[in-house]
């Protein structure tokens, strides 16, 4: 990347054309990998909203399509934050230095997704919701937020809210995800809502853990 001039803003990331599209591409393949197949939903999970509090659909475009091709160093970290690489492997992209990303640590990957042990003869069945809850689990991880609240998973004053923070706060987070997920194939299966309104809710989930 060529330094920026004495007196000049400095900016993170100014590199040849190429590189910046090279730099897109991988960006977008990794969206895709984290499961948002289209920005507008990307943009909403992942990156602060607008000013006028929209998803910032403009941003993810911009780099993904090399329509812009310099960033400030806080911009340009919260964009390998929200597509879940290292800043460091962004950087060495745009200097030439590799051609790949390096997917960020521990933090924004999900937790171990083996059911809980009273739970693993239903576990592919609950597949299904286990993965779109665990889904808005690493967004928030994403953000910074390792330990959401049941407001923050599922919206304030909802069934499933106030179950996770319930009985499910006394499990580890990997099986409050399972447990809330079992809880809505089972409402699920009664004809009701995907919520955990009807599940007949027990204490024997977490005296089984």
């Amino acid at each position: 990347m060529t330094p920026s001039p004495p007196g000049r803003k400095r900016y993170a990331a100014e590199a040849p054309p190429d590189r910046w599209q090279l730099l897109g591409e991988l960006l977008q393949a990794r969206r895709q990998e984290l499961g948002f197949k289209f920005r507008p939903a990307f943009a909403k999970e992942r990156l602060p909203p607008t000013p006028d509090g929209n998803p910032n659909v403009r941003l993810a475009a911009d780099v993904e399509k090399a329509y812009r091709r310099s960033y400030p160093p806080g911009t340009l970290r919260l964009l390998a934050r929200a597509y879940g690489v290292t800043y460091e492997s962004v950087e060495a992209v745009l200097r030439g230095d590799s051609g790949e990303l390096a997917p960020e640590a521990a933090a924004a990957r999900p937790p171990d997704d083996t059911p809980p042990p009273y739970l693993r003869a239903r576990g592919e069945a609950d597949r299904p919701w286990f993965d779109e809850i665990n889904e808005r689990r690493v967004a928030l991880a994403l953000r910074g937020i390792t330990a959401p609240s049941g407001a923050q998973m599922f919206g304030e004053g909802t069934d499933d809210a106030q179950l996770w923070d319930g009985i499910g706060g006394r499990l580890e987070i990997r099986d409050r995800v399972w447990f809330i997920a079992d809880l809505r194939r089972r409402a699920a299966g009664r004809g009701g809502n995907s919520g955990s309104s009807a599940a007949g809710l027990s204490r024997s989930y977490v005296a089984a853990g």
